[in-house]
C-alpha cells in the first residue's frame, strides 16, 4: 500500500488499499480524492493502461467511484493577484474622478 506515480495530465499519484478496496488519489492540481469499491483487477487494468490513454480511462472507469474530493487551497499567488487588481482598479477610479 504505497503511493505509485501515475503518468497522466490529471492525476499525479495513486495508492490502492486492498483490504477495503479503496483508491486514494493525488491530483496534479494539488487536490486529493478517495474512490471506494475499486477491485484489484480494475486497479491493475488502470496501471497497465498506456500513458496516453490514462486520462480517458481514469475519467470513465475510476471517477464514478469517487466518494470524497478535497480541492486544493487557493494559492497565495491568486490572492496577491486579486489584491493587485483591486488596487489597480482603485487607482484608475481615483484618476478618473
Amino acid at each position: 500500500m504505497t503511493w505509485t506515480s501515475f503518468e497522466c495530465h490529471k492525476v499525479r499519484k495513486v495508492k490502492y488499499n486492498e483490504s477495503d478496496r479503496s483508491l486514494e488519489i493525488l491530483y496534479a492540481d494539488g487536490g486529493s480524492a478517495q474512490a471506494s469499491g475499486i477491485t484489484l483487477s480494475r486497479y491493475v487494468q488502470l496501471m497497465s493502461t498506456r500513458p496516453e490513454d490514462r486520462d480517458i480511462f481514469f475519467q470513465n472507469i475510476i471517477e464514478p467511484y469517487i466518494v470524497a474530493r478535497r480541492k486544493p487551497p487557493p494559492s497565495p499567488v491568486t490572492i496577491l493577484k486579486f489584491v493587485a487588481a483591486a488596487l489597480l482598479l482603485a487607482v484608475l477610479l481615483w484618476f478618473l474622478f
